[in-house]
């Protein structure tokens, strides 16, 4: 079964697998360049009202990876949301009815249409996940914002991933390139993905020296907002 990601930038994508279509950590606003914060480089993709998913996946409680700007745009009593309890009563302050609310605490899991979905350790707020989608007999794990650490290796090995999408920024709270590919080789993946660089003009990375790390083996490079299959 091959899995299409599309890249909305920073840690955020639309995950689709068989019949489960899977939105994680969208930003799609400028809400961290208006309060102060960092300058988008990247511009929205598209609007947040008009995505199709089963249910969002928040990692963790920062303003771009739970942005407001954009979930105000989405109809917050009509979709499902699943994250951390820091996540869940933010989303509840949003006015996300509590039947709308997923915990998806680390070591949780359920499932939705081919695909079963499990929240992992991750090196970075208090209750901080990665996510591990299974579907069709594959895996992928999905870091979230994380440091390096042999309990983050420790978490996701069990899951034995078939593909790793990991933060590669190496400033406040993430791992860098080489970590990143060090994560990989660890876990013996057979395709590995950079991300959560390229949005803001403070807090970016080089795709080429993760690729440089894993001397160009099974890495693949996503453009921004293409839908990409991949296959392993």
């Amino acid at each position: 079964m091959a899995m299409e990601l599309v890249w909305l930038g920073q840690g955020g994508f639309l995950i689709r697998c068989g019949g489960a279509s899977i939105c994680l950590d969208p930003y799609l606003s400028d809400s961290c360049e208006r309060s102060g914060g960092h300058t988008r480089i990247a511009p929205p993709p598209l609007d947040p009202a008009l995505i199709d998913a089963d249910v969002f996946v928040l990692t963790h409680d920062h303003m771009d990876h739970l942005d407001e700007g954009t979930l105000r745009r989405i109809d917050l009593a009509a979709n499902l949301f699943a994250g951390p309890a820091s996540c869940r009563a933010h989303l509840e302050r949003l006015g996300v009815p509590k039947e709308r609310l997923l915990p998806f605490d680390r070591g949780d899991h359920f499932g939705m249409e081919d695909a079963e979905l499990h929240a992992v350790y991750a090196e970075h707020t208090q209750d901080s996940i990665g996510l591990v989608v299974r579907a069709g007999g594959r895996t992928a794990y999905f870091t979230g914002d994380t440091l390096y650490s042999d309990k983050l290796r420790e978490a996701a090995a069990p899951f034995a991933p078939d593909l790793l999408v990991a933060c590669i920024n190496g400033r406040w709270g993430n791992m860098n390139a080489q970590e990143a590919a060090a994560l990989a080789r660890a876990l013996k993946v057979k395709v590995a993905i950079p991300t959560h660089y390229g949005m803001f003009a403070e807090n970016t990375a080089d795709p080429a020296a993760f690729a440089a790390a894993m001397d160009g083996q099974g890495v693949k490079i996503l453009t921004p907002y293409e839908p990409t299959a991949i296959k392993w």
